[in-house]
């Protein structure tokens, strides 16, 4: 035996001791074996692993508290919100820093297959020579199927087909609802004036069109970010059905602006924030909290084929995924109602 043959043996030897193979969409993915840490170069992936097992995770992505997402501490692992801010490849946060990943060294990095820069980032983190796995968790019919995988891959598998059960119910629950509705056209409403918004077939309206939603701004999204700019004059044409509001700002923004009146769904106050506590329920990032999201969005969009006790799926939801116990104050301040 040659002493380059035995070299090819031994490295075999020594990957195969290291890692395993975990079946993902009738494939075998090589991961490694006893992943302590982990990191999610885009914020679905990172808050992925936050629902797995914070404690193995090294770094956020960008600040956890933001504009699209409360971060109240109450609801979160105290460990979480201590986190090194490493970065992301996106805008709209801190530019990732690899030398830091190299620092931290994550037993396995989780990268989103859907991310519109998955070859830049496939590129960049492949310089860190850090095992990956590419998950594909833009669809939500998608996301159990992830979860499950994921929690293999970092040594959370019972965990992770507890939460992909869960959210496979959801989703049936919902598609079985409302088969064979009308959509209901919607607005999804961001920026600071609410003049933003998204192409109906981003990933960013993702959950709202699962929903039983049809976005009424018909586009070609023109970069990676998204928020397309439109003006008032488009809006009041389209006329939608209902209002879905991306942030807080935006909201009393629109709420207290007499030209937002004209529009039917002010009228009929069918315009609605989306909770953010812990973080955003559809977006920004598009995260697991969308396995909630769906439920809520379905429920204002066909509240009578989808009639549901929002409180206490809200309660189950953040019992499971977050481990948190919820009062009904606290279910109503989530899901921005005043307490009498």
């Amino acid at each position: 035996m040659t002493t380059i043959f035995k070299l090819i043996i031994l490295l075999i030897l020594t990957v195969s001791l290291h890692s395993k193979a975990v079946e993902y969409n009738k494939q075998e993915i090589i991961v490694p074996d006893n992943v302590k840490t982990a990191f999610g170069s885009s914020p679905p992936m990172n808050y992925l692993l936050y629902a797995l097992n914070p404690e193995k995770m090294i770094g956020l992505n960008f600040n956890a508290k933001n504009q699209n997402n409360s971060a109240d501490e109450i609801y979160l692992n105290k460990r979480f919100l201590s986190l090194p801010v490493i970065g992301s490849f996106h805008g709209g946060g801190q530019s990732i820093n690899l030398e830091t990943i190299i620092k931290y060294k994550p037993d396995l990095i989780l990268l989103w297959e859907d991310d519109l820069l998955i070859d830049k980032v496939k590129k960049e983190i492949a310089k860190t020579d850090i095992p990956t796995i590419t998950l594909a968790f833009r669809k939500i019919q998608e996301m159990p199927n992830s979860i499950a995988f994921a929690g293999k891959a970092i040594g959370e598998e019972a965990r992770g087909e507890l939460l992909a059960s869960y959210s496979q119910k959801v989703i049936d629950e919902i598609k079985a609802s409302i088969n064979g509705t009308k959509p209901t056209r919607y607005y999804y409403a961001e920026g600071i004036d609410g003049l933003f918004s998204e192409c109906d077939n981003s990933f960013h309206v993702e959950a709202l069109n699962f929903a039983g939603g049809e976005n009424v701004h018909k586009c070609k999204q023109s970069g990676v970010l998204g928020l397309e700019k439109i003006n008032f004059e488009t809006l009041v044409s389209y006329d939608p059905e209902i209002i879905i509001v991306q942030n807080a700002q935006a909201y009393n923004n629109i709420i207290n602006n007499p030209l937002w009146k004209h529009l039917k769904a002010v009228q009929n106050k069918n315009i609605h924030l989306v909770p953010n506590n812990p973080f955003n329920w559809i977006d920004r990032p598009p995260s697991f909290m969308r396995v909630i999201g769906i439920e809520w969005l379905t429920n204002l969009f066909h509240p009578k084929e989808y009639e549901v006790d929002i409180y206490k799926k809200t309660a189950e939801f953040y019992k499971l995924f977050l481990g948190v116990d919820l009062t009904q104050k606290e279910i109503k301040k989530i899901l921005g109602e005043k307490n009498e």
